[in-house]
């Protein structure tokens, strides 16, 4: 692992989502800047403006850059990652969360302060880790999922994220309890096939699901080129729901409801064309599916 400090590339790009998450002031703007001036960055800020914008700027103005550094939530440093993967350079990545949820940011430890996260680019270490690519057309950080509460992150309006966090989240995923239904899905994982009918699926490599479902720290390794792949099939009973819930509050996903599958890759077969959320934005999907596990695709600060 290399430290940032040592560096003799000085040039930094810092793209930033001006709407992400709570809306840090410009004064911890100021900070963050003022911190990697001192300590001798010559710093570029692009602002992003719309959906998309921030893998532009990274395709547009990457190669000038060896370090590129997001401030924003789950959702810009995926289109960062997406930029930095079709570039096909190697490029060092700093992330400074500003989302509401920062599902990947907790998973590396990185801090939602913005000061203390600007120092951790500054003085920390850069690793690798893994990457996903749904489809073969879209990369994701953390997450591909479907079903039960997928709908929330991309469905709940920013401005309702802006003024009450992560509350949002759950408030708009509730609404979604009378409607969850199941899929009748065909799964092929791990040299096994897994087929039921479930109310959720998520290919993940991450410590953290939506802010809501957390595994297990001893199960999960960012870098190991395997996904950790949970099922949860349809309860019929509202024994199986009140043993499944407790299962999953827990983080024992032992429950026969529950497969939890570690595997590089995943194929998905669906009777219909099922939803997706990609870093908490939509997906449309389709009736037939791979994921597929890109190993140490990413160098990231932390």
């Amino acid at each position: 692992m290399a430290n940032l400090a040592n560096l003799t590339n000085n040039k930094l790009l810092f793209i930033v989502n001006p709407i992400a998450g709570k809306l840090h002031g410009k004064y911890n703007l100021k900070q963050v800047l003022k911190l990697f001036q001192d300590h001798g960055y010559q710093t570029t800020v692009m602002k992003t403006k719309a959906k998309g914008h921030a893998t532009n700027l990274v395709l547009e103005y990457g190669n000038n850059f060896d370090i590129i550094v997001c401030s924003g939530g789950d959702g810009t440093l995926n289109e960062v990652i997406s930029g930095i993967m079709k570039l096909g350079k190697e490029i060092i990545l700093g992330y400074i969360p500003s989302g509401t949820t920062n599902d990947f940011a907790s998973s590396l430890n990185i801090s939602d302060r913005m000061e203390t996260a600007a120092m951790t680019i500054i003085n920390g270490q850069v690793r690798t880790v893994d990457i996903g690519l749904f489809a073969d057309k879209r990369y994701f950080s953390y997450i591909a999922s479907f079903g039960a509460f997928t709908g929330t992150s991309y469905s709940t309006p920013q401005s309702y994220k802006n003024i009450i966090g992560h509350l949002a989240y759950v408030l708009e995923g509730m609404k979604d309890i009378p409607n969850i239904r199941p899929y009748h899905v065909k799964v092929e994982a791990g040299g096994q096939v897994y087929e039921g009918d479930y109310i959720f699926g998520a290919v993940s490599n991450s410590l953290s699901i939506g802010g809501l479902l957390k595994l297990d720290t001893n199960r999960v390794d960012l870098n190991d080129g395997l996904f950790e792949i949970i099922l949860i099939q349809n309860p019929k009973t509202p024994i199986e729901l009140s043993r499944l819930l407790i299962s999953i509050s827990k983080r024992e996903y032992k429950d026969k409801l529950i497969q939890f599958i570690k595997a590089p890759e995943a194929k998905f077969y669906m009777e219909e064309r099922i939803p997706w959320s990609i870093d908490g934005e939509y997906e449309p999907g389709a009736n037939e599916v791979r994921i597929q596990n890109i190993p140490n695709a990413i160098h990231i600060i932390t």
